[in-house]
């Protein structure tokens, strides 16, 4: 098998032999005349296919002559031209072997320009890292930057999805024993699995959520619902965080509980501004209310004793994949979808979210939905 590289004469070595298997290159490679770097690319070969059977030899060898040009005369595309082909794994064994085998030759030998021959393979090892590492992650994203990206991405978090739900009514029944007696220590590893299936159902129905432009999934026309039906809902979820955490929450129903509106969207709402309040909040609890306003209105509120939301990051609150993000580690994720969503989704009920916040004294998250009464025939 020979190594040739697009658009440029096959000057690499022949790596099969008349019985049709893989052999050790033998001979310094054509242009590289570097003896530090041969002398590594043998230890290398001896490394790598010793040992290794005559058809498991053919790729090693394909990726050891390839990754050897690549370096000897700086030219990655010897290695990225063939990255389709190429083992990643392998790839990336043989560089680690080869940069290994250079150094010791570098120990070994007395010659006087050795060193800086060395640390100029070296460097050149680095860059075809580099070089690759910039060429998966442009093949990886490449249909996600593409005009179908959120697409592409709401199919990932579908297959996720329905696992995920396994995983959580698994853990569930399992730590309220309905397959059996649990100890407390299993107990409360099922719940932090239950926890971590949580939040990770949780992203991926953001994510899914948020790659549609218009109106988001849900009820598709008004319903009858009932208001403690829906606290009891997110409650059920959110519980074992809460325990956990030791926190406590309470719900506080309206007057009037039997309303017509879109159950899974305030549902849907609630949960999302009770998890992060919960993620965020270490002692004391959160608070849900509901309140009557006029004949239609119902004013929601979620109140946590966190550590509120400092000025600079309330700008950007409702902002998603918000830049610097990360330096607030205690109160928001990156992707900031959860909130996002939750403001899209008020709309949707017909009001507007709103917060406030005081660093050290805790948040509060409130929107009134239009949700007028239920009247009976």
């Amino acid at each position: 098998m020979s190594v040739s590289n697009a658009g440029r004469p096959d000057r690499s070595p022949t790596l099969r032999g008349g019985d049709g298997h893989a052999h050790r290159l033998g001979l310094a490679l054509p242009g590289i005349t570097s003896s530090v770097l041969n002398d590594a690319i043998r230890q290398t070969e001896e490394a790598l296919l010793d040992g290794t059977r005559p058809r498991g030899r053919e790729p090693w060898a394909e990726v050891l002559a390839a990754v050897a040009l690549a370096v000897g005369r700086r030219t990655p595309d010897y290695v990225v031209d063939r990255c389709p082909r190429l083992p990643p794994a392998l790839v990336g064994r043989v560089l680690e072997v080869l940069r290994a085998a250079l150094l010791r030759v570098w120990r070994e030998t007395s010659a006087p320009m050795a060193a800086g021959v060395v640390l100029r393979h070296v460097a050149a090892i680095e860059d075809l890292r580099d070089v690759l590492a910039r060429t998966s992650l442009r093949d990886f994203s490449g249909p996600l930057n593409g005009p179908d990206g959120a697409d592409v991405l709401a199919e990932v978090m579908h297959d996720l999805r329905s696992p995920l739900s396994s995983i959580r009514c698994l853990a569930e029944r399992l730590e309220l024993a309905g397959s059996g007696p649990v100890n407390d220590l299993q107990r409360r590893q099922l719940r932090l699995i239950h926890i971590a299936a949580i939040q990770l159902s949780m992203v991926a129905d953001d994510a899914i959520d948020a790659s549609f432009d218009g109106v988001l999934p849900g009820d598709e026309d008004a319903a009858p619902l009932s208001i403690t039906k829906v606290f009891n809902a997110v409650a059920r979820i959110i519980r074992p965080v809460a325990e956990e955490k030791h926190l406590d929450v309470s719900f506080v129903r309206p007057a009037v509980d039997y309303r017509v509106g879109c159950n899974a969207v305030l549902r849907r709402v609630l949960l999302n501004l009770v998890t992060n309040a919960l993620k965020f909040t270490h002692t004391g609890g959160v608070e849900v209310t509901a309140v009557d306003r006029g004949d239609t209105g119902v004013e929601f509120s979620v109140r946590d004793t966190g550590p509120g939301i400092p000025p600079e990051a309330a700008q950007q609150l409702f902002r998603p994949f918000r830049p610097g993000a990360a330096d607030q580690p205690h109160r928001f994720s990156r992707t900031g979808l959860g909130l996002a969503l939750c403001r899209r989704m008020v709309e949707q009920l017909g009001g507007t979210l709103q917060h406030e916040s005081a660093t050290g004294g805790g948040t509060r998250f409130w929107f009134e939905a239009h949700l007028p009464p239920l009247t009976r025939p």
